[in-house]
């Protein structure tokens, strides 16, 4: 019985989607075109508007400002004083405003026709309702002219109106700006902006100069300074119009300002700016007439650039619909060539392979038949091979029949078939496809386990790193930076602690269960090692969806996990970076740490981003880096030692070695600036190695000289990087065999985070006190070690951190009092750190405190300051089981 087929699209649906697919795809990018093309074509009008209504009125404000010329010319013919104030011959006057009156007078009338068409040319614009509004003012400013008006008051109006006007025109080619012109269109408006400010500054000149000599004494200084920025001003947006100005701006411009007109107010302007002469009577008609001739000539080259303005901006909607006529046309042809190949692949492709197909069927179901050619050469050939295994089953069935007749020795039976020796052929290469299919699932499952972590079957650290690297080089090519998350667990040391290995493997197989259901399909997660994880993000969009995939996988990781019948919790720390144009994986990978080594430092359980700072100061941190390197060749390095007290007799039993860098042109550098930096590299190991080696020379110097700095005992930290380093047994038995120091006399100090982070801890302290070596936990109280734990930690000392000795308190006194009794208890010693009050002491010594050390007795020197210090104390018993 033949198994049921699964159901499969025809070749005919098959074809109408591959057709469907690029046609619905088209549409789309048509229907994003045409919106775009219309926006365009909408912002391109806007703009275009805007430069119409800025022309228009531009060319209101200059008429405006050239109805105060003939204005101040009639207030000089029909005031003796104000020609006095000219320079002019008073007596003069009169005789001469009989033949110049008119002409003025003339001259005042077309202006003034000039400006009120200028308004009607505004109708039906943006500009309209601020250029009716300006001629309702210059209305009232004529009527108060022709009526004897203050003539101070009047010319002050019109300088107003001109103001506001040109404050106007700048507001409709800002918004003819912010409409995102495309280059022409925007050296267009920045050509006809240019133009406007010239022409301010040239319609205000001479009104201004007029006004200055010819009006209230008391404002004349007022109008005499306008008068000399206006000048200044025109002359700068001169110079600045031709040097930045288009081509066809610059020439229309020289041409209007260059002619007799021009040059004739330049000639009599430049005089009064410059050295104040006073004007003559035929300058001051000369003035008046080549003013408005020159701002008629400039206000002509004003209309020239702005209707290239105009038709600058307009271009983009031209441009925008053509565009638009274009696509849809190649839309359409693109349509009938798809329907017509569509149609020539049914008729000559899918109409043979449908026969064909239908041929096979009936072979399949045993119907051997004669198969017919037809179609393209390939289906032809399927066809011939087709019909040839027909043949051959037509032989095999004949050799069949005849065996199954007796025929045995029959020419038919005994002839070589093709299909006997093909099932044979077959079965062998069925074993060799066997053979190879077992060697390649065996390379398949070593490549595996080569870059996976057999815990959780995450990519390895080795994978890991490849995977970012594959990610960058797709993210060069396609432009789509990549984002790694780098996921420290928080708390583990606990759960191993708590619980055993076991337990805490479980927890990090399912932590990485719940990891990778928490990111995209696309996304990897891969496990570098211990409770460090890494999540490459492929593309990423940008460092918000980063940080919210952060947060979700703080949330995943932080739900409580069942261990059997127990229930344990872990939290996460995360850091997040972004690739860059050149970054590298290795770079990519040291980022996110850096960002997750804050997210530590910030509380833990948080996302941090890698940013400028965490730059900069990686950046810093390498040069610290490279410097201490020198520092440690050049023998920069010291060592400071502060004298640690026996409480029950205040004599000195010991001193504690601290690194100190004498780093020139810097001085004497504390710790806390540089180790943080060393012990983010083995660097903080050589480090290390060289305190080691440094201290126990030092003692050797003290017994060699005897005195009271002989015999005593020096404590020396080690880092948490050089505890996990296997090589530091060799340090310390090399430095101890170089000095011959006794191993007792040597303490060394970890911190209490070091037993929490570092799970190699335990057997490496336990190989130390082999030798013979003691040691102590640093800072007791600010890490995660509880009194219970302290039988199975390999141990002989605690040292009380400075914060609960410094803390005033009698809660802290008693956590204090406490510590100390537990310690005994387990027959550890205490020294207790940051004593600098006399209250302290005391309280320490009341608790039977074994040891301390602080600034009470003494700060931190070199060895060659170095002074024992003796304080009397109350007595008290030692704790006999101290060590």
């Amino acid at each position: 019985m033949r198994p049921p087929s699964r159901r499969s699209l025809t070749l005919q649906r098959s074809l109408m989607a591959l057709v469907l697919v690029p046609v619905l795809g088209l549409v789309s990018v048509v229907g994003v075109v045409v919106d775009q093309r219309r926006d365009v074509s909408v912002a391109a009008e806007s703009a275009a508007v805007q430069v119409r209504a800025a022309v228009l009125l531009d060319t209101v404000r200059g008429s405006v400002a050239q109805e105060v010329v003939p204005v101040l010319a009639q207030s000089v013919l029909s005031e003796p004083t104000t020609a006095s104030a000219l320079g002019l011959d008073a007596s003069s006057i009169a005789g001469i405003a009989a033949l110049a009156g008119p002409a003025i007078t003339q001259q005042l009338h077309s202006v003034q026709t000039a400006t009120d068409e200028a308004v009607t040319a505004t109708t039906g614009t943006p500009a309209a309702a601020e250029a009716t509004a300006a001629a309702r003012t210059v209305a009232a400013l004529r009527k108060s002219a022709t009526t004897g008006g203050d003539a101070t008051a009047t010319f002050d109006s019109y300088r107003q109106v001109v103001a506001d006007l040109t404050g106007q025109v700048d507001a409709h080619l800002d918004a003819a700006r912010d409409q995102s012109l495309d280059g022409p269109g925007a050296r267009a408006v920045a050509d006809l902006d240019r133009a406007q400010e010239a022409t301010t500054y040239a319609s205000l000149e001479v009104p201004l100069y007029l006004g200055s000599v010819s009006l209230d004494p008391a404002t004349a200084a007022d109008a005499r300074s306008s008068f000399l920025q206006a000048w200044g001003g025109y002359r700068a947006a001169d110079a600045d119009l031709t040097a930045h100005g288009s081509a066809d701006a610059v020439t229309g411009w020289r041409t209007a300002t260059t002619g007799d007109a021009g040059k004739q107010v330049d000639e009599i302007t430049n005089a009064a700016a410059l050295s104040g002469t006073a004007l003559s009577l035929p300058q001051f008609f000369t003035l008046t007439t080549a003013n408005t001739a020159r701002n008629a000539a400039i206000r002509g080259a004003v209309v020239e650039i702005g209707d290239r303005a105009v038709a600058a901006t307009s271009r983009p909607a031209r441009r925008a619909a053509e565009d638009l006529r274009h696509l849809l046309l190649a839309a359409l042809v693109l349509l009938v060539v798809t329907a017509s190949v569509m149609v020539v692949v049914h008729r000559f492709i899918a109409r043979p392979l449908h026969r064909l197909a239908a041929q096979a069927e009936a072979v399949r179901d045993g119907e051997l038949l004669d198969v017919a050619e037809g179609g393209p050469r390939e289906v032809r050939t399927v066809a011939r091979g087709l019909a040839a295994t027909v043949a051959s089953l037509r032989r095999v069935r004949a050799q069949a029949q005849a065996v199954a007749d007796g025929e045995i020795t029959s020419d038919l039976v005994r002839e070589p078939l093709a299909g006997s020796l093909g099932a044979v052929v077959h079965a062998s290469i069925t074993q060799m496809i066997s053979a190879i299919h077992e060697r390649e699932r065996l390379q398949a499952s070593m490549a595996h386990q080569a870059s996976h972590d057999a815990l959780t079957e995450l990519p390895n650290r080795a994978e890991a790193l490849v995977l970012i690297e594959r990610a960058l080089h797709r993210s060069a090519r396609h432009d789509q930076p990549v984002g790694l998350l780098f996921v420290d667990l928080d708390h583990f040391k606990q759960v191993n602690d708590s619980y055993g290995h076991a337990a805490g493997d479980e927890l990090l197989r399912v932590v990485s269960a719940r990891m990778e259901a928490t990111v995209r399909g696309g996304d990897a997660v891969c496990r570098l090692g211990g409770d460090e994880f890494v999540v490459v993000v492929e593309p990423a969009e940008d460092h918000r969806q980063l940080v919210e995939l952060g947060e979700r996988l703080i949330a995943a990781v932080s739900a409580p996990v069942l261990l059997g019948d127990r229930t344990a919790r872990v939290g996460a720390s995360i850091g997040v970076a972004v690739s860059g144009a050149q970054t590298s994986s290795e770079r990519l990978l040291q980022e996110a740490d850096a960002a997750a080594y804050r997210a530590k430092g910030s509380g833990r359980g948080v996302v941090e981003v890698f940013d400028d700072e965490l730059r900069r100061e990686l950046s810093a941190q390498a040069e610290t880096e490279e410097a201490l390197r020198e520092a440690l060749l050049g023998g920069e390095l010291v060592l400071h030692y502060q004298p640690v007290l026996d409480l029950a007799t205040g004599g000195t039993a010991g001193v504690e070695a601290l690194v100190r860098w004498n780093r020139p042109g810097h001085g004497l550098v504390p710790p806390d600036e540089f180790i943080p930096t060393a012990e983010r590299s083995d660097l903080i190991c050589d480090i290390g190695r060289w305190a080691l080696g440094r201290a126990l020379d030092q003692l050797t110097w003290w017994d060699t000289a005897g005195g009271e700095l002989a015999g005593l005992t020096v404590a020396v930290n080690i880092s948490g990087r050089h505890l996990a380093a296997r090589y530091l047994l060799d340090d310390v038995a090399d430095a101890l065999a170089r000095s011959g120091i006794d191993p007792s006399r040597l303490t060394l100090e970890i911190t209490e985070t070091v037993l929490v982070d570092e799970p190699t801890a335990l057997d490496q302290l336990t190989a130390l006190r082999q030798f013979g070596v003691r040691i102590a936990i640093d800072d007791f109280g600010t890490g995660y070690t509880s009194i219970g734990q302290l039988p199975r930690l390999p141990v002989d000392v605690l040292k009380i951190d400075r914060s609960f000795v410094s803390t005033p308190g009698e809660g802290h006194a008693d956590l204090v009092r406490l510590v100390i009794s537990a310690a005994h208890s387990f027959h550890l010693g205490v020294v207790a750190e940051g004593i600098e009050e006399d209250g302290q002491l005391q309280s320490l010594i009341d608790a039977s405190c074994d040891s301390g050390q602080g600034f009470l007795f003494a700060r931190p020197v070199d060895a060659a300051d170095l002074a024992l210090p003796r304080r009397e104390v109350s007595p008290s018993p030692p704790f006999a089981g101290a060590r």
